[in-house]
């Protein structure tokens, strides 16, 4: 399965929550984190690894020889890489390298870079979920507004396959209840304090929620809640 994470918008929180993801689905599956992102990506700065092992040489070389493992974790990834290296691939590189990393792995997330370009067509065409990350804040909401009207009209995303998380949600909603983004909001992931890695405890326990959230698993009930319920169903049987 293709995951990809996008969002309009920088600094809401897209790389840490895929890196988190991949943690979490890596726990019971094979996982690889993929940085389509030459801003550039952030992958190796903060899981200290090689730029030499970028996404550039994964399409255009042995992808496999791009693998690379974070200490510790049970997920692979390929980086990002720099602005100057964009030019070098095509659309057909990058759906090539998906297509392999899909035959390879259950699940292929996507860390996908704010711009639009050849390179980020395939990732949004080809994933089997798109996950928006946005903000409750006026310029997140409107920039996600506009990027879902512009890929809707020139074809590059199917939006029954897309669906949004509001990354540090603080109350109540302001800005994203004002407008129809014409996708599902499945999650809310609170603000957390001094969040200063995707391993955090309370990341973690809501990239498990979100998981959940995505592939639409109910969480059972508490015995509590059932028995009430149960109660509730007969007395209105009796009435």
């Amino acid at each position: 399965m293709i995951i990809t994470v996008f969002s309009p918008k920088g600094g809401v929180g897209k790389t840490t929550l895929t890196l988190a993801l991949a943690k979490v689905l890596s726990e019971d599956k094979k996982v690889c984190a993929v940085e389509v992102d030459f801003s550039p990506g952030d992958f190796v700065s903060l899981l200290d690894l090689e730029k030499e092992k970028n996404i550039v040489n994964a399409c255009l070389g042995d992808y496999k020889a791009c693998l690379q493992r974070p200490t510790g974790e049970k997920f692979d990834v390929i980086v990002g890489g720099f602005p100057d290296m964009q030019e070098n691939l095509k659309y057909s590189d990058m759906e090539e390298l998906i297509d392999s990393l899909s035959g390879e792995y259950d699940y292929v997330l996507i860390d996908l870079q704010p711009q639009i370009s050849e390179v980020s067509v395939p990732p949004l065409l080809k994933a089997d979920k798109v996950l928006f990350v946005l903000e409750d804040d006026i310029s997140a909401v409107s920039r996600t507004v506009g990027i879902l009207e512009y890929l809707k009209l020139h074809g590059f995303l199917d939006t029954s396959r897309a669906c949004a998380v509001v990354n540090k949600a603080k109350g109540k909603k302001k800005y994203i209840t004002a407008v129809d983004l014409g996708i599902p909001v499945i999650y809310d992931i609170p603000y957390i304090r001094k969040l200063n890695e995707y391993k955090n405890k309370k990341m973690i326990k809501h990239a498990k929620n979100l998981k959940d959230a995505l592939f639409e698993v109910k969480k059972e009930k508490s015995l509590l809640r059932r028995l009430l319920n149960g109660f509730k169903r007969v007395k209105q049987k009796d009435k």
